[in-house]
């Protein structure tokens, strides 16, 4: 395993696919994803176009596979970090929202919301990539849940989305309140 230069998290390495997919996701955790096409992306990754079609057979792909290597290594940090605890929802929450508030972790937080943003304009592939993310989100969420509060995992992911939307847009933390 590799970290990312540009933000802490881990990114699986351990074939040519994964090398260049990792490649990819760190450049669109710096750049996004708007405007960026197979060329760009290419050069990157270090390849040509040519090479990424040969590997993934389309952008969609690419995309997607990048994709799952940024939420595996967001969801092997979490572990790593916050344990395989289960914790009430406040604390949960609580303890999500320090780490997701960290710097590093900005750019995976500006990237997530670049991908609602295309999907809810049903811009491809975007739609599927974020319900399959959301769905991994709150699966890992229920998880660290005691059982008798697996089902607000959902409600939880929400509102730790609320909380880092407004810390990008800049509302101070003191109108933030806990669930």
């Amino acid at each position: 395993m590799e970290k990312c230069s540009e933000c802490y998290i881990l990114l699986r390495m351990t074939d040519k696919k994964d090398q260049l997919a990792g490649a990819v996701a760190s450049h669109l955790l710096v750049h996004g994803v708007t405007g960026q096409g197979i060329r760009a992306l290419a050069k990157a990754a270090g390849t040509s176009d040519r090479m990424l079609i040969y590997y993934f057979g389309s952008k969609e792909t690419l995309l997607r596979h990048s994709m799952d290597l940024i939420v595996q290594g967001l969801s092997d940090q979490l572990d790593a970090e916050l344990g395989n605890q289960q914790l009430p929802a406040d604390q949960l929450l609580g303890a999500l929202t320090i780490k997701c508030h960290q710097p590093a972790w900005r750019p995976v937080i500006a990237l997530w919301f670049e991908l609602v943003g295309l999907a809810v304009r049903e811009v491809p592939p975007f739609r599927l990539i974020t319900h399959n993310i959301a769905g991994v989100f709150i699966k890992w969420i229920e998880e660290h849940l005691p059982a008798s509060q697996r089902s607000e995992a959902a409600d939880l992911f929400a509102h730790l989305e609320g909380r880092l939307m407004l810390s990008l847009l800049g509302v101070e933390e003191n109108h933030v309140r806990t669930l």
